[in-house]
């Protein structure tokens, strides 16, 4: 646009404030009036404006943004035979997962198994006995699985069964203390059971 045209449209901006002036208060009051009318039939406004987006977007004079999951890779080293044996039920289950949900299993198992290993460097030992390592893993299932992934208990048939399975053959069902074994154990078998999340097996 020219340096002409720009001063023409100011010109006549401010012809037209001046005009109109006089009428202010009475174009502010029927401004007030339109939005408070819009307001109290804003659902019917807003079914109408959806509706013509969609015949927008019908006719191809609305372009809809495309909408896609990002998809998240989760690295989990291949487990030994042994443990994709003990997981492989784990994985039938989630190879009927959609793509985000066997992320999320395999992230919260990876980030478990990383946890627990790392209390024998801690300062202070979080997991003393094996209902420490049970209370945090339930702990972490439920915050992360269900809650913030939305998987409601029963959504993927078997998979407690089968998870809790593999647990209770490796790390066992007994009270005991964690020694370096056993988080060595319930590392390897957590780690496992994100491997099988990500459905490679």
């Amino acid at each position: 646009m020219s340096t002409d045209a720009i001063i023409r449209l100011l010109c006549v901006a401010a012809a037209a404030a001046l005009a109109l002036a006089p009428y202010q208060s009475q174009i502010r009051s029927a401004a007030e009036r339109a939005a408070e009318a819009v307001w109290q039939h804003h659902g019917v406004v807003t079914k109408l404006l959806a509706i013509g987006l969609l015949i927008g977007a019908a006719w191809g004079h609305v372009t809809i943004p495309a909408l896609s999951i990002p998809s998240v890779a989760v690295t989990v080293e291949t487990p030994s035979a042994d443990m994709q044996a003990k997981v492989a039920p784990i994985l039938t289950i989630l190879k009927t997962a959609n793509g985000v949900d066997r992320a999320i299993w395999a992230s919260v198992w990876d980030k478990a198994a990383s946890t627990v290993a790392g209390d024998a460097s801690a300062p202070e030992i979080a997991f003393t006995d094996t209902r420490s390592l049970r209370g945090f893993t339930v702990l972490a299932l439920d915050i992360a699985w269900r809650r913030l992934g939305g998987n409601m208990a029963g959504k993927y048939p078997g998979l407690r069964e089968a998870t809790e399975k593999a647990l209770s053959d490796v790390v066992g069902l007994d009270v005991m203390p964690v020694t370096a074994d056993l988080r060595a154990r319930y590392a390897e078998v957590a780690r496992a059971i994100a491997w099988a999340g990500t459905g490679k097996g």
